[in-house]
């Protein structure tokens, strides 16, 4: 086993949205680790109602109904329509097994316990200011700490969020002033610049089985906050961001222009930085954006309805290389806007539930954090991808389509297209299956799964270097 690389600076994971468990007086009202939703609202009853918000006030640290965040859903869980995460061990796993770090509990360490490898969980219902306001004071406290420990008086704090995250991290960094304290941000598919699935969430909630859930996250404050933020909707000839819009079904007006206001805080704050050489020669941000799976794109609103789509919005219809993502955030969202020609930048074929435990990318981010301990890495980057296309929810009676094409940039022949099928919910071996090629794709159906949520890992019988890395991605199968 080789020795692990001395962590000289304090590491902080954050989760997306629901990546976080909620408990009130400890009773666990959000736990959906490695089951489907389905049985997460059956185990925990009419509890789930309890998370829904009221009021939401971004000066106040607690709305006051005892919920909070204890620690990360590390493992698998699904949110049909609006997420699908693939847990967070790995990640952490990444820093524990390979370099010296000291771990701790950012919440609840004694004053004089001195640590550098966090988690950070926060109640992701809320306005993303009072999660970045919470994250600022606690690094405050525990990088102070560390470094009259340690005797690392040069030690800063590096980030790695997935998702909503690496919004909390971003307010955190540019309108709270925490880059001072920073080496690094990596973001996993941050949706930067907002998600399709928000839009038709809101308007258009999922299945009827999980209607009253629908409207419990329909009142949470952060979800207004991953709407887009560049005109993506078309009213007759013209396209609207979703804050510039009147009357649309479920989703209100003064809530998404204060989210959007949320976003161009962060954006007021940037530009003047900028200005700063302090501030440029400071931290290092890398976006890691998923590619080539299917994505919506934009959205039509017409007799009363929103209906999504993965057709382009007019300002990027000269742009047909942008039209993908990671199935939830489009490519163009995942990058910062003032990152768009930067170097900095990392796209790779994987679905966005998934990023934060890629190979590849666990790989090229240990690379990047030993170099930035002072020792030196390489880095490959991949050729080749899948791209995997399926719905999150699929009825027991109704059969389960996967549609997946492979990209080569290199002329390999791939061979055939596997799929490795796991449920999560239970301990039943793996099922293993092949596609058959139709035409432009390959296609695979299934019509015989039990009600659950299952893991499901694309890949090629072609196991070269330069053959395209497998692609996974979560759905869940519900009874009628």
């Amino acid at each position: 086993m080789s020795k692990k690389i001395p962590m000289k600076d304090l590491v902080v994971i954050l989760p997306g949205i629901t990546g976080s468990v909620l408990q009130k007086d400890g009773k666990d009202l959000w736990a959906v680790s490695g089951q489907a939703i389905w049985q997460a609202l059956t185990n925990l009853g009419t509890t789930i109602e309890h998370l829904k918000i009221d009021q939401d006030d971004p000066e106040a640290e607690s709305l006051g109904d005892g919920i909070i965040a204890t620690q990360l859903v590390e493992d698998t869980h699904l949110v049909p329509g609006l997420v699908k995460i693939d847990g967070y061990t790995k990640t952490s796993r990444l820093i524990t097994e390979n370099f010296d770090v000291i771990q701790g509990n950012i919440y609840n360490d004694p004053e004089d316990k001195a640590a550098n490898f966090y988690h950070f969980p926060y109640d992701w219902r809320r306005d993303n200011r009072v999660s970045a306001r919470l994250l600022k004071k606690l690094i405050d406290q525990r990088l102070k700490r560390w470094r009259e420990a340690s005797g690392a008086m040069d030690a800063k704090v590096i980030l790695m969020a997935h998702s909503m995250g690496g919004l909390v991290s971003r307010y955190y960094l540019e309108v709270l002033e925490g880059w001072r304290d920073c080496r690094a941000l990596f973001t996993f598919g941050t949706p930067y610049r907002g998600s399709l699935n928000a839009v038709n969430f809101l308007a258009n909630g999922y299945k009827m089985q999980f209607l009253d859930f629908t409207e419990v996250l329909r009142s949470f404050t952060s979800i207004y906050q991953l709407l887009p933020i560049y005109p993506i909707l078309e009213i007759g000839d013209e396209y609207l961001r979703i804050a510039e819009a009147d009357h649309l079904p479920n989703i209100v007006k003064k809530r998404a222009q204060d989210a959007l206001n949320f976003h161009r805080e962060i954006e007021t704050a940037v530009n003047k930085h900028l200005n700063d050489e302090t501030y440029r020669n400071s931290f290092t941000l890398v976006p890691i954006a998923g590619i080539q799976q299917p994505t919506l794109q934009s959205a039509e609103f017409s007799n009363g309805k929103i209906i999504a789509s993965e057709k382009l919005p007019q300002i990027l219809q000269n742009r047909p290389d942008l039209a993908d993502g990671d199935g939830t955030v489009p490519q163009i969202s995942a990058i910062p806007i003032e990152l768009s020609s930067s170097f900095n930048n990392i796209f790779i074929a994987e679905s966005h539930g998934s990023l934060q435990n890629q190979n590849q990318i666990l790989q090229d981010l240990q690379n990047r954090l030993e170099m930035s301990q002072f020792n030196l890495a390489t880095v490959r980057a991949s050729q080749s991808a899948i791209s995997l296309a399926l719905e999150d929810l699929y009825l027991a009676n109704e059969p389960i389509h996967l549609r997946a094409r492979v990209i080569s940039s290199s002329g390999l022949e791939s061979g055939k297209l596997k799929a490795k099928i796991i449920s999560v919910s239970d301990q039943k071996p793996p099922i293993y299956l092949n596609f058959q090629e139709k035409e432009q794709e390959w296609v695979l159906t299934l019509d015989d799964l039990q009600p659950g949520l299952y893991r499901v890992t694309v890949g090629t019988e072609n196991h070269s270097v330069e053959a395209p890395h497998p692609v996974h991605n979560l759905f869940e199968v519900v009874r009628n």
